[in-house]
């Protein structure tokens, strides 16, 4: 829970980073159009800098909200009353940190305009507008992921970890946790609807017994004689790390199909699905065991 939270910590700072950049990309972009004009500083110059720093304000609460949502659904981890404070307390200060800016750019020129007292009114109101938007968005959020993920059937990290034999950083590192997640969701459902049991736990066999031939060549790596050898391992490991990214992104994409009615289903692209996966189990040894195991499941669709 810790370590997800400081990972949010980042996440949500580079996000913070990256809008402000985009809000002055946008600011610039309005002081060379307006200079252009002979307009700089007038009222629609500085009516337009003011809606840039609106959608600033706007964007920090909506994308921080998603991302809290997004990565706390991924690894099934709710949102607790101490996180939500924290967050709370710190995009207050995100925001007024951005409205700051505003005023430290512009407030000057609204001096000399005598429309300070207008321009002041705004920034208060945008920041009032923010802290009520956050602080009842927040605790909603709370409540929804709570909700959310008490009924979710859907596999966590940790699980999926287990049931593939892979460490969750190698999930992360191969972004292949969501597909995964969506791959057995996709199972539950083809299960409901009447296809056997047996036929998921031969496509589950067939990527456990791929991680086996991925680590042991990871495990030979190092027995390499020489530096090209070495090399030559790890980039056959590098390789299979690969294929078994794109096999878990082809299988979902076959058993999405198999989720449509017969009459839907795309039959060139199911055959090409078969014909990718087919070759990207390829390894030196084991790939008939392979193949027996999702043979069962591609001659049903």
């Amino acid at each position: 829970m810790e370590d997800l939270d400081k990972t949010l910590d980042i996440m949500e700072r580079d996000k913070c980073t990256s809008l402000l950049q985009e809000n002055a990309v946008r600011t610039k972009k309005n002081n060379i159009k307006f200079t252009k004009l002979n307009k700089k500083h007038s009222q629609e110059h500085l009516d337009a800098q003011l809606v840039s720093y609106e959608r600033l304000v706007r964007n920090l609460i909506k994308q921080l909200l998603n991302l809290e949502k997004k990565i706390r659904m991924k690894y099934l981890i709710p949102l607790d009353e101490e996180r939500a404070l924290k967050v709370m307390g710190w995009w207050n200060t995100e925001v007024e940190c951005a409205l700051e800016d505003l005023s430290k750019k512009y407030r000057v020129v609204h001096i000399q305009r005598r429309t300070v007292e207008e321009f002041d009114a705004k920034v208060i109101a945008m920041k009032a507008k923010a802290k009520i938007e956050i602080e009842r968005e927040v605790p909603k959020l709370l409540e929804n992921l709570a909700k959310e993920i008490g009924s979710s059937e859907r596999f966590d990290p940790k699980e999926l970890s287990e049931i593939y034999g892979l460490d969750e950083s190698v999930l992360v590192d191969l972004q292949v946790i969501d597909p995964l997640q969506k791959l057995h969701e996709s199972f539950r459902k083809l299960r409901d609807a009447g296809f056997e049991k047996q036929l998921f736990k031969g496509l589950e066999d067939a990527i456990r017994i791929f991680v086996k031939n991925i680590k042991e060549v990871e495990g030979i790596v190092w027995s390499g004689r020489s530096a090209d050898q070495r090399k030559e391992y790890k980039m056959k490991a590098a390789k299979l790390n690969i294929n078994l990214k794109e096999i878990i992104l082809n299988l979902l994409s076959l058993v999405q199909q198999a989720l449509l009615p017969k009459d839907r289903r795309n039959s060139d692209v199911i055959s090409k699905l078969k014909n990718k996966l087919e070759s990207l189990f390829q390894v030196d040894s084991e790939y008939d065991e392979i193949i027996s195991r999702i043979k069962p499941f591609f001659e049903t669709i």
